[in-house]
């Protein structure tokens, strides 16, 4: 059954002990710091930060092994985290010498990174390692267009015989202010933008900012600017990369960590990831309501309603006036089922009852549930399953359909009505849809790829079907059911 699941809220506490672990093992030898982390992630397995510093741990040590599934682990628990991501490109290409995984990990990253100087030079030079001069001057060629400076870039274009433009020469702007906008600061250009934005003219204040980065791309604050603009305007995908630049660029800086933590947890749904930036925030100023305030919003929707309670609670400590807080408590006090137990432990009921395969009593509680909580939307999804598992199909449908309309960014909730559209009620167009909607914004998401895979498969697109699967096998190469679902197509 899915499950909307809120392990990022231990991280509260994990932060802050891990923080006092970096700072008392800093002058430890290699093996006591591993015995340390170790003992940390005992307690608090999912915390990615700890996994990365492990795996550099052990490379240090000489055991790849242990610092390669730790690599891995860190990049699965925050897998839009450049940092890891980087550090596991690296581990692909210089430890295992895999430059195809090397390669893939960094073009990814280039997907939602694009001007992302590092990431560039290191497939330069890893093009160059094995032999591809010619996407290697590619590579070195837009590394320069980014950073004229770059020495490095500059050499290794003039081993390969590319033409390298003169040293700390701007790229030419199209238009006929050329001349006028080099000879702009980026401080200018920015205010420039702002004025843009402020008279309503999107489209050129997007079109300043972008000239902007292009010559200046390591202005954090035009990035985040960018990924505002471009989310009103309803283009997710840049505005999610433009918001992850900037905080790369700015990690420590609070705003650019809340936009994108909205983005995530409002537009995207990936609450999870949403959550641990929250968490971050609060981590360094545990007084700010807009953060305490989107958590706990995130506990109601989850059906965690004591946690909710916690947070709204403190919000009225700091904020005796503020009426949304007061108003969500009373809300919370008003669907509780009874004076004895909460939505939660219901929730928790049902959930061990299906477990047990007592599922009729299940049901039961849960269509109680949904009743005196109607707008939780985990609560409708799981009766849902229950309803389908029973034979209801129809019922299964609302639902389903009543989940994603209350929580329509989930993708678990997604997928499970886009797998009922699609297996019982023959709707294959409107299952292909949601499953195309959720590729566009998980494309590396093995469900997503394997569901849109068997669709194609069944519907006769044997070329589609194949794409889809070949794409996910670049993601798990080992994964053996996939790998046999290829073969039976091909077949």
């Amino acid at each position: 059954m899915n499950q909307l699941t809120l392990q990022g809220l231990v991280i509260i506490e994990g932060r802050a002990t891990y923080e006092r672990i970096i700072t008392s093992i800093r002058d430890m030898e290699p093996d006591e710091a591993i015995h340390h982390i170790r003992n940390f992630l005992k307690i608090y397995p999912e915390f990615a930060q700890a996994h990365n510093d492990l795996a550099v741990l052990y490379y240090q040590s000489g055991n790849g092994l242990k610092a390669l599934a730790h690599y891995e682990k860190s990049h699965k628990l925050e897998p839009s985290n450049i940092t890891y991501r980087k550090n596991l490109a690296d581990f692909y290409f210089v430890e295992l010498e895999w430059a195809d995984d090397a390669i893939q990990t960094y073009l990814d990253i280039l997907k939602d990174n694009p001007f992302d100087v590092e990431t560039l030079n290191a497939l330069g030079t890893i093009s160059v390692q094995i032999g591809r001069r010619e996407q290697a001057r590619q590579y070195f060629t837009r590394t320069l267009q980014l950073d004229a400076v770059n020495s490095s870039a500059r050499h290794a274009l003039q081993e390969l015989g590319g033409q390298v433009p003169p040293p700390q020469q701007p790229t030419q702007i199209a238009g006929s202010q050329t001349q006028q906008a080099l000879a702009q600061s980026p401080e200018q250009r920015y205010q420039q933008a702002l004025e843009l934005a402020n008279s309503g003219k999107i489209s050129d204040a997007l079109r300043t900012l972008e000239e902007l980065i292009h010559h200046f791309p390591t202005y954090a604050v035009a990035h985040n600017d960018l990924g505002v603009l471009y989310q009103q305007e309803g283009d997710l995908l840049r505005a999610r990369c433009h918001h992850e630049e900037a905080l790369r660029l700015q990690p420590d800086n609070p705003n650019f960590q809340k936009n994108l933590a909205d983005l995530l947890n409002i537009v995207c749904g990936e609450t999870e990831e949403a959550l641990n930036l929250y968490v971050k925030i609060l981590g360094t100023n545990p007084r700010d309501i807009e953060t305490l305030t989107a958590i706990s919003q995130i506990c109601i929707e989850a059906g965690k309603q004591e946690d909710a309670r916690t947070f709204l609670e403190t919000i009225l400590k700091i904020e005796p006036w503020n009426r949304e807080a007061a108003a969500s408590l009373d809300a919370i006090s008003a669907t509780e089922p009874t004076a004895d137990r909460s939505a939660e432990e219901i929730h928790t009921e049902a959930l061990g009852l299906a477990q047990q395969g007592r599922l009729s009593e299940a049901h039961s509680l849960l269509e109680e549930l949904v009743h005196t909580s109607t707008n939780n939307a985990l609560h409708h999804n799981d009766l849902g399953v229950l309803r389908y598992r029973l034979g209801d199909v129809e019922g299964a449908q609302r639902a389903y359909e009543q989940a994603v309309e209350l929580q329509p960014t989930n993708k678990n909730f997604r997928k499970n009505l886009a797998d009922l559209y699609f297996i019982e009620q023959g709707m294959v167009d409107d299952a292909i849809q949601i499953y195309l909607d959720l590729f566009r914004l998980h494309p590396r998401d093995l469900e997503i790829l394997t569901g849109l895979a068997q669709i194609c498969t069944a519907v006769k697109r044997p070329e589609e079907a194949e794409l889809f699967y070949r794409q996910a096998l670049e993601i798990e190469p080992w994964n053996e059911n996939i790998r046999s679902a290829l073969q039976e197509l091909l077949t």
